[in-house]
């Protein structure tokens, strides 16, 4: 089957949504981590140009799309180990693995929980900065704020704009129904970011990892540094690729995983 499909699936943290595609068989499957506020949604035309060749499983943050939120504030490690437990229970014991923006974080800290469990790491708009970086960015993060006269619905509406002039009006209005189905602590995914040592497990990472981002992504003047921590480490750039690089270039992403995520006896 190569077609996209749902289910959820039980961890102790509570349900995981996912989607799936491909055929499970004795490869390696690819698991795929979405940037905050989306969801899997966002890898429908990626895993439809995957599922050919590989199994495919892409589960929702918790707390984003159908995913059970956190019983407490979020934290990566809270991530992580719910997403860690969701690919265990369905099987999952080593991927390929892949995360953009917010999943490239989640990756980062499954690897360090677990390491091994990526056989080879794909990072989409790594999120490497600065501790001064990352304070101007905590300064910006704001909870959404359910005000009288709904003010807070244009909001989320022009902050996702900002992030792509060129992006479909249909593909803004499935990530702002998902940052509002996400509500008050949509922020706390981006605190979490700011708060993990997303630089320090990089440069531990021992699996060969490709680091990639639009030029025009938010997140491309990490790129270089990223790459400089790497031990193994690959660098892509995707020529006016964008935050919604994924759903906009799905053939260019595809084909980038498909040519990074190959058994070929290296590290």
């Amino acid at each position: 089957m190569t077609g996209v499909r749902k289910g959820y699936v039980d961890t102790s943290f509570g349900q995981v949504h996912f989607r799936m595609a491909g055929t499970r068989d004795a490869h390696t499957p690819i698991v795929l981590l979405h940037q905050t506020a989306s969801s899997s949604a966002m890898f429908e035309a990626v895993m439809t140009r995957l599922a050919s060749s590989y199994f495919v499983f892409a589960p929702d943050t918790p707390g984003f799309g159908g995913t059970d939120a956190p019983r407490e504030r979020a934290t990566m490690e809270t991530y992580a180990r719910t997403l860690g437990e969701a690919c265990a229970r369905m099987e999952i014991p080593r991927a390929w693995l892949f995360g953009h923006h917010t999943g490239a974080s989640i990756a980062v800290q499954m690897e360090a929980l677990d390491p091994g469990f990526a056989r080879r790491l794909a990072l989409s708009g790594p999120p490497y900065l600065s501790p001064a970086a990352k304070e101007v960015l905590r300064a910006k993060t704001e909870p959404i704020v359910l005000d009288e006269a709904g003010e807070y619905l244009s909001h989320v509406w022009r902050r996702l704009r900002a992030k792509d002039a060129n992006a479909s009006r249909e593909l803004l209005h499935r990530e702002a129904v998902l940052t509002l189905h996400a509500g008050t602590r949509y922020h706390e995914a981006y605190d979490a970011v700011w708060n993990h040592d997303f630089e320090g497990q990089l440069a531990r990472v021992a699996c060969r990892t490709l680091v990639m981002a639009g030029d025009d992504d938010t997140l491309a003047p990490s790129l270089a540094a990223a790459f400089a921590a790497l031990k193994h480490g690959t660098m892509m750039r995707i020529p006016n690729g964008t935050t919604y690089v994924v759903d906009r270039a799905p053939d260019t992403v595809a084909d980038a995983l498909r040519a990074f995520f190959v058994d070929d006896g290296s590290v």
